[in-house]
């Protein structure tokens, strides 16, 4: 296990499926910098005798002009890469599926009609693990990366390779796993997500979760140690600010390391994401809990609740006419 990072935490496939993907960008195994960033060396300084950035300058919120910049980036990242995860194997996530599977089995049992929709699906293995309930299922997926086109339309009653705001709904339940932190608009993402629900409908996220006290992305691992350390200085205050009452942030990281070095798991997790962020960001009358994540040691346990969010969150009934939105 790496340092960091939760006893058998399945990260499996860790992807940023949101945007349409397009463009070039090819993967440089000699480590130089890509898109025309500077290299950094490890005592906090660019090369070239260039300073360095402020802390400010690295993480904003998602309407930041930068954000786009960044998007079009990963999207070109996405396109080319022949290595990464989501495109290679099933992806198997049964500690997270257990109380989604527990849902729709509630619904069919009731005789209502269950709508069920994953967002970033990737190759995803949901409609196999529902077993017998998948027949009683109306499951659609959504992606955007071309690559899983096949392999969607084989699994899924409806597959979308096409932005997650092109979809309408309604759904009973919606959900995602490890996911959430890949997105660039995480709250527009949310907001949309809430309309799609049907009234009483649930929502369900499953991603790492960074409000722990100077835990970072990796993302951020080409940074030198002194912009770290800052960084996590950076983000408490932020986190605190929030927690206390603030507005949510839902920060991203627009320098990540995926556009530095070759792959590695998460160099492409760009959004910071918080379990105050997205507290502080429901509609009202929508509720939030937190799941437990099954483990076997009592290390797993607590960084299971420390470092994951595993959330199930319930929209409120609407009044005829009226919109959820966030």
């Amino acid at each position: 296990m790496s340092a960091g990072r939760p006893e058998n935490w399945d990260f499996g496939a860790v992807r940023h499926r949101i945007a349409p993907s397009r463009g070039i960008l090819a993967k440089r195994a000699d480590d130089r910098p890509v898109h025309g960033y500077p290299r950094w060396s490890r005592f906090g300084t660019r090369r070239k005798g260039r300073p360095l950035s402020s802390t400010s300058n690295i993480l904003c919120r998602e309407s930041d002009p930068r954000v786009a910049d960044l998007r079009r980036k990963l999207d070109e990242f996405y396109s080319t890469t022949s290595t990464y995860e989501s495109f290679e194997a099933p992806s198997l996530k049964p500690d997270f599926w257990g109380p989604i599977a527990e849902d729709v089995r509630r619904h069919v049992t009731s005789g209502e009609a269950c709508r069920v929709l994953e967002f970033g699906a990737g190759r995803t293995a949901f409609p196999s693990f529902l077993g017998d309930l998948r027949s009683k299922v109306r499951f659609h997926a959504q992606d955007v990366a071309t690559q899983n086109r096949e392999f969607l339309s084989a699994c899924a009653d409806d597959a979308f390779i096409a932005d997650l705001s092109t979809i309408s709904g309604p759904y009973d339940i919606i959900f995602s796993t490890f996911v959430w932190e890949h997105i660039t608009n995480p709250r527009e993402t949310l907001g949309h997500l809430f309309r799609l629900l049907a009234p009483g409908g649930r929502l369900y996220i499953a991603c790492p979760r960074y409000d722990f006290p100077m835990y970072l992305s990796p993302s951020a691992r080409h940074h030198p140690a002194g912009t770290r350390f800052l960084l996590g200085l950076r983000l408490m205050a932020r986190r605190l600010r929030v927690a206390l009452g603030g507005s949510p942030d839902f920060l991203i990281h627009v320098d990540p390391c995926v556009l530095h070095r070759p792959w590695f798991r998460d160099a492409d997790a760009i959004h910071w994401a918080s379990l105050f962020d997205l507290r502080r960001a429901l509609p009202p009358g929508a509720t939030i809990e937190s799941l437990p994540v099954p483990r076997s040691t009592l290390k797993g346990k607590v960084s299971a609740a420390l470092l994951l969010i595993f959330v199930r969150i319930t929209k409120g009934a609407s009044p005829p006419g009226a919109g959820g939105g966030v």
